[in-house]
Order: structure tokens, then C-alpha cells, then sequence
């Protein structure tokens, strides 16, 4: 038996000792990790991709810049398999708009099959290693993100800069993206169009019609009347629809018998044959007005799949890209949910929800005040009234009412206060009432005078336990229209940063809305205990203010029955 238990054991340490565990951590010096998975089908992509750039578009609807870097040099990418660095490059990094657009060589797309990249960040010690010319394959001759003024920088280790310059607008479709003006046209460096198989690709925005593109010699896309239109030796295709001012992604691409032209992943035009040898520079913008942005070409003839993926992935509707929540090492592999809440929350938001905090804050102490002092009020009137009814209730001379020591627990006592002022209004009118030689010359008007100090004095006790219960009532009803207001600015400022980076899908909307319903649930945190605890302490106030009410009442019938000066009939003859 016990050789059977062995048997089991060792393979089982085995496997225990030398087995991965599943989400395994690519490097401990990084803090946090986001799962970008990329959903081939979704995006439409029908065939493989072998290698790829990818546009990852960061946002603080999908992620937290504050637990990057400032400069993000400490960003990094990794396949799927969680071990192998991806090259990479920034075009567009901003923590102050919570914005950044990253391209990330992704290798290995399958259609129809689902597959994920890991972005690492949080590590203070880490250095810049994003490798822009390495982002791209060696078929790549000439890449162009216009980012830059001026002319064209070529993103490849090609350096096949442009010779012309055109202006830039900065909220460009990725970026930012070149304009054209259709009377300066932007010359690009021939040898990036050497002989042999070509893809042309890039995004336009027309503005009207117009020579997009011209391979003098060989090929030109000429933009007429809502199409694009292929002319290849004055062999014009059926044009493909293309709207103006409207983003499309646009690709030509020649294999050696024939050029295809794609309209956002989709063939819109061909034409047989091969490319003749340029006979000049190839230009861009002849005579066209509009945009173009990321501008690329390849020495070899691309899968309709790589224009399809652009398509996806690049647009202002991306549907290849889509992020898990921010996972951190130290929590074992995975934030709290109120974590990411809070890491997603907007400087508004934070204000909003600092005031209700506040706000609770002067809501509690009042709340803990007022109780202390209504059951020390409780107390001392209950200690009052045992004094009263055993030392002064039965007594009572010409001199008023009698004065006697209730005790130091009644000395917050508000019945004992008003006692005091009934028995100053009667010692008082009892005075002036000698010069008649009466005992009891307390008349009707006396009695009404005493009755009047006696509300005043319980109108001012009843101010007192009343005092500082305004700001509860300011709790109960202006907490919620607080957050509220938080919570609007904050799906605001979410929808508006989502459009900017031109990217819609519910894991880059719902961190920052829920994110941003936080101050709501910020103002109800203060409206709710404050509510409560309004009518509690109401609620104790009013049983004290009816004590009062007794207590005067019969103290007015006391001082009446004792010593109200009743008139004879022979007096009042």
C-alpha cells in the first residue's frame, strides 16, 4: 500500500515543481498588466495574418495612466503566450488628455479565432524600449503617421522621407493626419516605388474630387463624384464608392497580373497587368483637397486580410481591439473592483466626491452633537422634574415661587431654565403688586405677561436644540444633486475622451461610467445617514419641546390658581 501511495506521489511533485502556473506573470518588476484581446471575427478579418502593425488606442476609459510612467518609457507589449516581447512604438502620448496611440507588431492572426496581447507597465526602473523602425516587417519600404510638421518622416529604417510639406490637423483620424489643399501637392521619394509587386495603403477623407495618388507612368487613384476610380495607363476600373468627409481606409495593391484596389477591407476595382516602370516621382494630393493619414507601402502584394485588419482596427468604429481590466501583481493577478473604480475616476469626479466627504463628515458630527446633547437634556430634565415635584411643587409663599437646588445633574436642565424665568416674572410682578396691600396681587394682565416670557423662553431653548440642524437638511437634499452633477460631468468627460480616440466598444466606455457613478453613490453615502439621522434627533427634539409645553402650562395654571388676584363682588361693585 504504502509503494502504491509513492507511485502517485512522485509523478504528482513532478508536475507540481516543473508545471507553469496558468497566468503567469511576465516580469515581477512590473506592477500592473492589461489584456488586449483581439477578436479577428469580430472584425471581420477572413484570412491569416501573418505579421501586422496594430493600432492600440489608451484611454482612461481602458486604462489608468496614473500607474504608468509619466513619459511611459516603462510600457511594454507581449504575445499571448505571456513570454515573448512584442516591438513596439508610440506615435501619440498624452497622460494630461489620458490619451496614447501605440503600434504593436502582432504576429499570428487567425480568422475566426480569438487571440490576446498583454500591455506591462508600472515599473519606476524601467527604460524607453519601444523600436519604431522595428514595429513594422522588412516588406514595409515607407511608413508615414504624420505626427510631424513639415515634411513627411518616413517610420521605417528606410528613412524614405517626403520632399514636400503640407499643413497637419492635429485631431486628425490617428492623430494627426495631412492636409491637402489641391493646389500643393506633397512629392514622396521614388524609391520606395521600385519595380515588382506594390501595396499601397492609407486612410483619406475626401473633400472633393481629384487625384489622390499618382505613380506617373504607372497607376493613379483618382477620387470623382462619390468613387474612387483606379487608372492604370489610361485603363480606367469600375470605380468603388468612396463619401466625402468621410473616413475610409483605402488600399492598392499589385501583384504582378493585376491591381486590386480595397475600399476598408473590401474589393472595390481591379485592373490586369503588371506596373509599367514610374516614369517620375510618385505625389500625393494632385489637385485633391481633403486628409490622408498613416500612409504605408510595401514592396510585396498584402493579403486583402492586412487591409481588412486595418480597417478594424484603426478606424473610429474598431472592432478588432477590445481591453480586460487592469490586473496588479502585488493583489495576485487582479484589482478589487472598487480599485479600478477609483483608478478611473476624473479630477471632477474626485472634487464631487471630496466635498460629499466633507459634507458626511459635518453631517456626522453634528448628528453625534446633537445626540450628546439632547440625552444630556433628557437626563437633566428627568433629574429636574424629580427635584421639582418633591421639593417645590407643594411650596409657594407671597414671595413667589420657591428657590431650590435640583442638583448638579440638573444643571443642563431647559425645564429648570424655564422654571427660573417663571419664577423671576412672578417675583417681580409680586413686588409691584405690595403698593396695593393685596397678598395676592397677581391681575389677569400679569399672568398673560408671565405666560409670554415663558414661550419666549421655550421658543429660545427649542432654537438651541434645533441650531446646526440646517446643514443635515442641506445633506439630505443637495448630497445627491452633487454627486449627481459628478456623475454627468464624468460620463461627459468619458464619452468625450472615447471620441477622441476614436475607438467604441463597452470595455473602453463602462470603466469610466461606472467610474464616474461613483459620485453619485457619494452623494446618497451622505444624503441617507443624514436622513436618518434628522428625524432620529427631530423625532427626540419634539419630545423634549412637548416636556416644555407641559412643563409651561402647568406652571401658567400653578402661578394662576396661587397667585392670581381675584376680585370680590363687592370689589368689582
Amino acid at each position: 500500500m504504502g509503494r502504491m501511495k509513492l507511485k502517485w506521489l512522485l509523478p504528482l511533485a513532478a508536475m507540481t515543481a516543473f508545471s507553469t502556473p496558468a497566468m503567469a506573470w511576465w516580469e515581477a518588476d512590473y506592477s500592473y498588466r492589461t489584456k488586449i484581446n483581439l477578436n479577428t471575427q469580430a472584425a471581420g478579418v477572413t484570412g491569416e495574418v501573418a505579421r501586422a502593425p496594430v493600432l492600440i488606442r489608451l484611454h482612461s476609459g481602458n486604462f489608468s495612466f496614473k500607474d504608468v510612467k509619466a513619459d511611459g518609457s516603462d510600457l511594454r507589449f507581449v504575445a499571448g503566450d505571456d513570454r515573448t516581447p512584442l516591438k513596439f512604438h508610440i506615435e501619440k502620448w498624452s497622460p494630461a488628455d489620458e490619451q496614447a496611440l501605440v503600434w504593436v507588431d502582432v504576429q499570428g492572426l487567425q480568422p475566426g479565432a480569438a487571440s490576446a496581447i498583454y500591455a506591462y507597465y508600472g515599473n519606476e526602473k524601467a527604460a524607453a524600449a519601444q523600436d519604431v523602425a522595428g514595429t513594422y516587417g522588412p516588406d514595409y519600404r515607407l511608413v508615414y503617421h504624420f505626427n510631424d510638421e513639415g515634411a513627411a518622416k518616413d517610420a521605417t529604417s528606410n528613412a524614405n522621407n517626403s520632399t514636400g510639406t503640407a499643413g497637419r490637423n492635429a485631431a486628425g483620424l490617428i492623430g494627426s493626419s495631412l492636409v491637402l489643399d489641391g493646389a500643393t501637392p506633397v512629392a514622396l521619394p521614388a524609391g520606395a516605388f521600385a519595380a515588382g509587386p506594390l501595396s499601397i495603403s492609407f486612410w483619406v477623407k475626401p473633400g472633393g474630387n481629384g487625384t489622390i495618388f499618382v505613380l506617373p507612368g504607372a497607376v493613379s487613384l483618382v477620387a470623382e463624384g462619390g468613387q474612387l476610380f483606379i487608372d492604370q495607363g489610361g485603363n480606367r476600373s469600375a470605380g468603388g464608392a468612396l463619401a466625402a468627409d468621410a473616413w475610409a481606409n483605402v488600399a492598392l495593391v499589385n501583384d504582378g497580373t493585376k491591381t486590386v484596389v480595397y475600399i476598408n477591407g473590401q474589393p472595390a476595382g481591379e485592373v490586369t497587368g503588371a506596373l509599367a516602370a514610374a516614369s517620375g516621382a510618385p505625389v500625393l494630393g494632385q489637385g485633391f483637397k481633403g486628409e490622408i493619414d498613416e500612409f504605408r507601402v510595401a514592396g510585396a502584394a498584402l493579403p486583402q486580410a492586412a487591409f481588412q485588419l486595418a480597417a478594424a482596427s484603426e478606424g473610429q468604429t474598431a472592432k478588432l481591439v477590445t481591453t480586460d481590466t487592469a490586473q496588479q501583481v502585488e493583489s495576485g493577478g487582479g484589482h478589487g473592483h472598487f480599485g479600478i473604480l477609483f483608478g478611473a475616476l476624473t479630477f471632477d469626479a474626485w472634487v464631487v466626491i471630496l466635498i460629499c466627504a466633507f459634507m458626511l463628515l459635518v453631517a456626522i458630527a453634528i448628528m453625534i452633537s446633537k445626540g450628546l446633547l439632547i440625552a444630556k437634556v433628557r437626563s437633566a430634565n428627568e433629574a429636574f422634574l424629580d427635584a421639582y415635584n418633591s421639593q417645590a411643587r407643594r411650596a409657594g409663599d407671597h414671595d413667589g415661587l420657591p428657590a431650590f437646588d435640583p442638583g448638579n445633574a440638573a444643571a443642563d436642565s431647559t425645564l429648570g431654565r424655564l422654571y427660573n424665568i417663571g419664577r423671576r416674572e412672578l417675583t417681580e410682578r409680586l413686588k409691584e403688586g405690595k403698593a396695593t396691600g393685596s397678598r395676592f396681587a397677581i391681575r389677569a394682565q400679569s399672568i398673560a405677561a408671565i405666560r409670554s416670557a415663558l414661550d419666549a423662553g421655550r421658543v429660545r431653548e427649542g432654537q438651541k436644540l434645533n441650531a446646526r440642524l440646517v446643514l443635515l437638511t442641506i445633506a439630505i437634499s443637495g448630497g445627491p444633486f452633487i454627486g449627481l452633477l459628478g456623475t454627468v460631468l464624468g460620463v461627459m468627460i468619458t464619452f468625450a475622451s472615447v471620441a477622441a480616440a476614436g475607438e467604441v466598444n463597452i470595455n473602453a466606455i463602462a470603466p469610466g461610467i461606472a467610474a464616474a457613478l461613483l459620485a453619485t453613490v457619494a452623494g446618497l453615502a451622505v444624503a441617507i445617514p443624514a436622513l436618518f439621522g434628522y428625524n432620529y434627533l427631530l423625532s427626540r427634539i419634539e419630545e423634549i419641546t412637548a416636556d416644555h409645553d407641559i412643563f409651561v402650562d402647568e406652571l401658567e395654571k400653578r402661578i394662576a390658581e396661587t397667585w392670581q388676584d381675584v376680585p370680590t363682588a363687592a370689589q368689582a361693585a
